[in-house]
């Protein structure tokens, strides 16, 4: 999974708690998409593409093969006037910085991502008529507190380097298990860790991971 892919099974959950079993809701990587879940009559169908750069040629063929069959499409992206912007009946520009990501290991696309999908939820929910407007209004008041939940962690910096020099180099394997919605910043960890560190990490929820020989003895995240 792409950090695209990861943020939007993030809005899956979110959209379900909203809606509750009124709304068919399904996360893909846009291949799987393609493959397996396209219909001849789509016309019930609204797909919501996220992309960083609106350039991924899988992505934008699959929007294709939908719009083809009669769905709607909704882009979460942040480059303007990019492929993906020109097939979408809606664009939520995420607006992250520079169009052209430089480092691939940047995690503001996933956060900007993870917004957007966010108020996207809520206006599809409040659009439906389903869901309650207290639990939008709370999901809307935690995203608020984002940046500041972010500047605690980020001030515990030089307790997280000393855990990781302590730990890490020791292991060989490396794993990261989260559960719940956890899960999808677990997804997004095994990313980031994988393009800093070339590392091959695995993913898994602990429940799975149980099943797992852990006689390599792995650093667990």
């Amino acid at each position: 999974q792409g950090t695209a892919a990861v943020a939007g099974s993030s809005m899956v959950s979110l959209l379900v708690a909203l809606t509750g079993d009124a709304i068919d809701v399904d996360a893909l990587p846009a291949t799987a998409f393609s493959g397996f879940g396209l219909s001849p009559d789509m016309s019930d169908t609204l797909v919501i593409a996220v992309s960083q750069s609106g350039t991924t040629t899988d992505t934008n063929r699959t929007v294709d093969l939908a719009r083809a069959r009669g769905a709607r499409m909704i882009a979460i992206v942040n480059r303007r006037n990019s492929d993906l912007v020109l097939r979408a009946d809606g664009v939520l520009y995420t607006s992250d910085g520079r169009d052209i990501e430089m480092s691939v290991a940047s995690t503001k696309a996933f956060y900007a991502q993870g917004a957007a999908g966010s108020l996207l939820s809520c206006a599809i929910s409040e659009a439906a008529g389903l869901g309650s407007a207290d639990l939008r209004g709370r999901v809307l008041g935690a995203l608020r507190e984002v940046p500041d939940a972010m500047r605690k962690v980020i001030e515990q910096r030089p307790m997280i380097a000393d855990a990781a020099r302590r730990h890490a180099p020791s292991k060989r394997y490396w794993a990261v298990v989260g559960n719940g919605a956890n899960a999808v910043a677990a997804h997004e960890v095994r990313i980031k860790q994988t393009e800093l560190c070339y590392k091959s990490i695995s993913c898994d929820i602990s429940e799975d991971k149980k099943n797992i020989d852990l006689s390599c003895g792995p650093l667990i995240l």
